[in-house]
């Protein structure tokens, strides 16, 4: 049986679900990856917990990320395109960026050290926002040089949207959305 996984991350609104599913219908075909995200399954990773949180650090979790979510108000982010996390010419992540924010890089920085202080061992890599989109490349040819820009040409108009709640996600590995809201923490 596989272990259960939580974490917290940044929800995106529907209509930006909406627009990353436009954009892997026109990746899909081109592009072998082994599976795709579901669209209810979009979001921006802020600490990964991974299997090891207890009921009690769960609880905790609960009572202490409003506290978080009070000092912040909503904020805009800003789709900015499209890259790859791994080797060039088999990437293990396609992804969508978004530009840099000071407010999300806070509320990151709040919500990874609440984890921290709780007990929870988090990855120390530099926080990288993004938004998973494909996993593992499948193909045994190279990942293409075209850009990825170029399939999808982001819009300035359609790719903003507001920041306005994160949440306590729940994994269901065998299930399709896989991600369950178990808390959700709303922006000021």
């Amino acid at each position: 049986m596989q272990q259960t996984h939580y974490f917290l991350a940044l929800a995106l609104p529907a209509e930006t679900k909406e627009l990353l599913y436009q954009w892997r219908e026109m990746l899909q075909p081109r592009l072998p990856f082994k599976s795709w995200v579901h669209p209810e399954d979009l979001h921006i990773t802020l600490a990964f917990l991974g299997g090891q949180a207890s009921f009690s650090q769960l609880t905790e979790i609960k009572k202490r990320m409003p506290e978080i979510a009070k000092k912040q108000a909503s904020f805009p982010l800003q789709l900015n395109g499209l890259g790859t996390f791994g080797r060039s010419d088999s990437p293990r992540i396609l992804w969508a960026g978004v530009n840099e924010s000071n407010s999300l890089m806070t509320l990151q920085q709040e919500v990874y050290q609440a984890c921290v202080n709780l007990g929870f061992s988090l990855d120390k890599r530099p926080f990288s926002p993004h938004i998973t989109i494909a996993r593992k490349w499948l193909s045994e040819d190279s990942f293409p040089s075209v850009s990825l820009n170029e399939i999808v040409k982001p819009r300035e108009d359609k790719s903003v949207f507001k920041a306005e709640h994160f949440v306590l996600y729940q994994t269901h590995l065998q299930r399709s959305p896989k991600y369950q809201p178990l808390s959700i923490f709303s922006l000021s």
